[in-house]
């Protein structure tokens, strides 16, 4: 007898994104669409979980996300943030404009390319900085209850293979069409 499980409106099953590839979900392609859709779901109420608990704090997920990307690279450039959280570069100009207005970030001129700025967190982020992480370790304990250390390593094992996996895939693309534009151009 199967569980049922307590499923909110926005958490699709596979039956109702796949009708009736739900009853042949044993099938290996069938298991593969499965979870796929299952870690699009899971990753988008990671985010939209995330956001909620941050959004007293003022911050959309643009902000803290050029937040903490500068906190991981300081002095990174606009172009190394927008490629970083795969954003237009316009709109990582337009977040770190709002952040540099609220004195979270501060632009400096690049040490060797005066058409660039390096951007840093100002002394003002700083507590910001320590509520994203206070906020992250609890939605990772609420998140991850239930799995041991082992689990833990595991999963990352498997989701680094499928990173790799998609990064390969995206490196033939880029391959397949630089060569498709030398032959055609």
């Amino acid at each position: 007898m199967a569980i049922k499980k307590d499923r909110t409106p926005e958490q699709p099953t596979p039956e109702t994104l796949f009708g009736s590839a739900g009853a042949t979900l044993n099938a290996p392609e069938s298991r593969k669409r499965a979870v796929a859709v299952k870690m699009t779901v899971i990753a988008r109420q990671m985010r939209q979980r995330f956001d909620q608990f941050v959004e007293g704090d003022g911050l959309t997920r643009g902000k803290w996300s050029v937040i903490v990307a500068v906190a991981r690279s300081p002095g990174a450039t606009q172009r190394t943030i927008a490629s970083m959280l795969e954003i237009t570069e316009v709109t990582a100009g337009q977040l770190i404009d709002r952040l540099c207005a609220d004195g979270y970030l501060e632009r400096r001129e690049h040490p060797k390319d005066r058409r660039a700025h390096c951007v840093h967190l100002t002394e003002k982020a700083q507590p910001l900085l320590g509520r994203l992480n206070e906020v992250a370790k609890a939605h990772e304990d609420q998140t991850f209850v239930g799995l041991s250390d082992a689990d833990l390593e595991r999963l990352e094992e498997m989701l680094d293979i499928v990173a790799r996996n998609l990064a390969l895939s995206r490196s033939q693309d880029e391959k397949k069409s630089v060569a498709l534009r030398s032959v055609g151009g």
